[in-house]
């Protein structure tokens, strides 16, 4: 499979990768939350508690929730603890006290990684991994580790949060983002062609 990303506005592309053998496969929304002052930190749920990633045990934590969690999205290929560990640990813009593992009753449930890949440009957190084990979907767990990401972003003096998401995604992500606030700012078409 050969995947390339060409924006949505850029007819002239997408004609060439049309003629080529390409055809669209799915769309990446970018959205954006503003922080004007102080983000409320959301509430804890009964028996939660959050985890950061500077340890070990809470990065293996992680990446076993994000693992699961990712199993049946668009373009997913699992990876190994150490390869996840270093591809992320390798980037200028990681810094493992924006990963979040939130566990439940001491299970790890949900997972929320951010970054620094917008802070130069736009003075802005960026969430590069938001993940909610399967069986503990729908209760609000995603909403709760978006939420106090932007409380962080908010009181590190960050002006918003980014994060991308496949518009077809296999859970209703789109949706709890635009219902929190965020709004599109950019699409990024995915065309794919087999080889």
């Amino acid at each position: 499979m050969v995947d390339i990303g060409l924006y949505r506005e850029d007819s002239g592309k997408r004609a060439i990768a049309a003629a080529r053998g390409f055809a669209a496969a799915t769309s990446f929304i970018r959205l954006r939350a503003d922080h004007e002052g102080t983000v409320p930190r959301p509430e804890l749920p009964a028996g939660m508690t959050v985890h950061h990633g500077l340890t070990e045990e809470v990065r293996r934590q992680g990446h076993a929730v994000q693992q699961a969690g990712f199993a049946d999205h668009f373009g997913f290929t699992p990876k190994d603890y150490d390869e996840w560990y270093g591809e992320l640990d390798s980037s200028v813009n990681t810094d493992w006290a924006q990963l979040a593992v939130a566990r439940l009753d001491g299970e790890p449930v949900a997972m929320l990684l951010g970054t620094n890949a917008f802070l130069g440009d736009e003075n802005c957190g960026y969430v590069r991994q938001l993940a909610v084990l399967p069986a503990f979907r729908g209760r609000g767990l995603g909403r709760f580790m978006l939420r106090g990401a932007f409380a962080d972003d908010a009181r590190r003096g960050r002006a918003g949060t980014y994060l991308h998401v496949d518009a077809n995604n296999s859970t209703p992500a789109l949706d709890l983002y635009l219902s929190v606030g965020m709004r599109q700012v950019l699409a990024i078409d995915v065309w794919r062609r087999t080889i």
